[in-house]
């Protein structure tokens, strides 16, 4: 009688542990027979309308019923836990076995879906990275060594430094969004607002890309009107200007085009800046504020990109307590406007 008191206790313990597990559990034989199936707590889990409850061919595709039966021999046979990775329509799980009988194997299903669709974007993201901050690096070391080779002209000597500098810039800009987005997640990103000249500020940013758009046979055109003294960050609207010039400059082809427009509103300025490029389909713009969000004109031409830019510039202009939205369709080029109050 005492025996028997201590198996029920134990078995009641292993069942309320077993209910505390988020995760889909079945037991399972050799054969894929299911002896029992509790359904996790969690929000995503296995589809309960395609389980039926008696064979695990009734869930998942052939060869994913293979590749589990494979990792519950292995698991029988060894003693050892085995863990399986499968597909379940657009769903990733992670099936983690481990031995209860000599016959048996408890399964525990996890949806990874999330998680591997964030290993992917991290792996893009690194890329990008990369291949951002190759070409602005590349510049810098080029015109370095002609310098101190001294292979150069005496009227290129002030040109080839200001390609340093305004490289030097673009990069400076590039690790400042890689540092804002980790302050974001932190809670702690800031902006200092001082009275200063919102076109000094467009006219020196616009210069640090005046180079690339040489390079890139893209035209500048200057439309700025005379603005009112504004109080905000010279640093973080320079950062806001740079983001969106380089975004244009990345889109607009040979022989196009890129306005910086500015004018007095009332109560506040409005900048503008717009491209001749293959704009952006409207299914798309409303996502494109977010982190790590890419246009598919974008993924689709291989320009490289980290997704931070619009996400950033949207947290440092809302920061001021302006707002900052996309104006564009397909094949007619995009416009992106900012406004900002007089008086934050």
């Amino acid at each position: 009688m005492e025996l028997s008191i201590l198996d029920y206790q134990r078995e009641q313990r292993i069942r309320t542990i077993l209910e505390a597990i988020p995760d889909d559990l079945m037991i399972v034989d050799r054969e894929g027979q299911i002896r029992e199936y509790k359904a996790g707590r969690s929000v995503s889990h296995l589809p309960m309308d395609q389980f039926l409850g008696t064979h695990l061919g009734e869930l998942l595709s052939p060869e994913m019923v293979e590749k589990v039966k494979e990792g519950v021999h292995k698991t029988l046979l060894e003693k050892t836990a085995s863990l399986v990775q499968i597909s379940l329509g657009s769903l990733e799980f992670e099936a983690r076995i481990v031995s209860l009988e000599d016959e048996v194997a408890l399964i525990l299903f996890r949806d990874v879906t999330a998680q591997r669709e964030a290993e992917r974007l991290k792996a893009e993201f690194i890329a990008s990275v990369s291949h951002e901050l190759r070409t602005p690096l590349a510049s810098i070391l080029g015109f370095t060594e002609l310098l101190i080779n001294q292979m150069y002209a005496p009227d290129e000597h002030g040109e080839f430094l200001e390609n340093i500098q305004h490289s030097t810039l673009r990069l400076k800009d590039m690790v400042n969004n890689l540092l804002d987005a980790s302050r974001l997640d932190a809670g702690s990103f800031s902006v200092h607002p001082i009275a200063a000249s919102l076109r000094d500020i467009l006219l020196r940013t616009g210069r640090s890309f005046a180079g690339v758009a040489k390079l890139a046979g893209v035209e500048f055109v200057w439309e700025l009107e005379a603005l009112p003294t504004v109080c905000f960050d010279p640093e973080r609207i320079a950062q806001v200007t740079g983001n969106l010039l380089s975004n244009a400059l990345k889109f607009c082809p040979r022989g196009g085009t890129i306005w910086v427009r500015s004018r007095p509103q009332e109560d506040g300025v409005l900048l503008e800046i717009q491209d001749t490029g293959p704009g952006i389909p409207l299914a798309e713009q409303n996502r494109l504020f977010q982190r790590y969000a890419r246009s598919s004109n974008a993924i689709q031409r291989g320009i490289a990109g980290t997704g931070l830019g619009l996400y950033i510039s949207k947290a440092i202009v809302e920061a001021h307590g302006g707002y900052i939205w996309l104006e564009s369709d397909t094949g007619l080029g995009a416009k992106i406007s900012v406004w900002l109050p007089t008086n934050p």
